[in-house]
């Protein structure tokens, strides 16, 4: 298959274009910036999706992997806010309007969502079928996959990867943690009860290549280990795997006052279930959470 990434110059595009090409599919990422590290026999196109025309590779391609979208770890400014739901939503919008005008079409767009879909639900088991939050990351969520939808209106199967927090060497939440530990001020957010769904970055890109090449699988899919764990386990097993203490907590009144909305992100609840990945018989890598973490330092 001729696969094309958008915004796979990042940390799960880089990871997910490298194992694509390796088993056998032509990849091109389509992005802002070429990937930090060249990936041979990857072809990067540059092209801002919101501004400029969208190039004519989407009109070559068997399937579109849509991974676009600015990141959600800062501090979320009105404007900011805008950014995060543009980046995702209109660029699908502006694919999707190209796509509508060619005779002939890629057979399926994969669109990046995530588990914040679900809000805080406390103690609650999250499956696909499970309704969406109310707050502002649940409405990025919802308009990320509504745009997804779309494209099932031009024949072309559709699925919304409802990713965890990734943990993987070299990136993602690790790359913003790990340095916490290793200066020993590494500890729970908030009260650290609240329930941290996650998935390892090897696990998320096979998801990733099911969801592109298994005609059966269509819409939301939780990419989330089958072991969530509370808050205080992940820090008490980071400090385990580190070797480092673990015992300084981030309250969340100071959270939010740093953070801002964006704490939101960090203090919600969300045990999420793998459900259709089971029923694909999806067998994780890295189910466990110590595995993953001894992985990814």
């Amino acid at each position: 298959m001729h696969i094309i990434i958008t915004g796979g110059s990042g940390f799960v595009g880089t990871k997910l274009s490298a194992a694509l090409v390796g088993a056998g599919h032509t990849v091109t990422v389509v992005d802002l910036a070429p990937p930090r590290k060249p990936i041979a026999d990857v072809t990067f196109v540059k092209a801002d999706l919101m501004h400029d025309a969208v190039p004519a590779v989407f009109g070559e391609c068997d399937a579109i992997i849509h991974l676009a979208g600015v990141s959600i770890f800062q501090r979320w400014t009105s404007a900011y806010k805008k950014l995060i739901i543009d980046s995702r939503v209109e660029t699908a919008k502006a694919i999707h309007d190209y796509l509508a005008k060619l005779p002939k079409r890629p057979k399926v767009f994969v669109s990046a969502s995530a588990v914040g879909y679900y809000g805080n639900r406390g103690e609650e088991l999250l499956k696909e079928d499970s309704g969406p939050g109310s707050d502002f990351l649940a409405n990025v969520c919802e308009a990320w996959e509504g745009a997804a939808r779309t494209f099932a209106d031009l024949d072309m199967r559709t699925v919304s990867v409802r990713t965890s927090i990734v943990i993987g060497p070299g990136g993602g939440m690790m790359a913003q943690v790990i340095p916490l530990f290793r200066y020993g001020i590494g500890g729970r957010m908030g009260s650290g009860k609240q329930w941290l769904s996650w998935i390892h970055i090897d696990d998320l890109v096979r998801v990733y290549t099911l969801a592109a090449t298994n005609e059966t699988l269509s819409g939301p899919v939780n990419a989330s280990a089958p072991q969530a764990v509370p808050n205080k386990v992940f820090a008490r097993t980071l400090g385990k795997v580190m070797n480092r203490p673990s015992f300084i907590p981030a309250p969340a009144f100071a959270l939010r006052i740093v953070l801002g909305e964006f704490a939101s992100a960090v203090l919600s609840s969300a045990h999420v279930i793998p459900n259709k990945l089971n029923e694909n018989s999806f067998t994780f890598a890295y189910p466990d959470i110590e595995s993953a973490l001894r992985n990814s330092i």
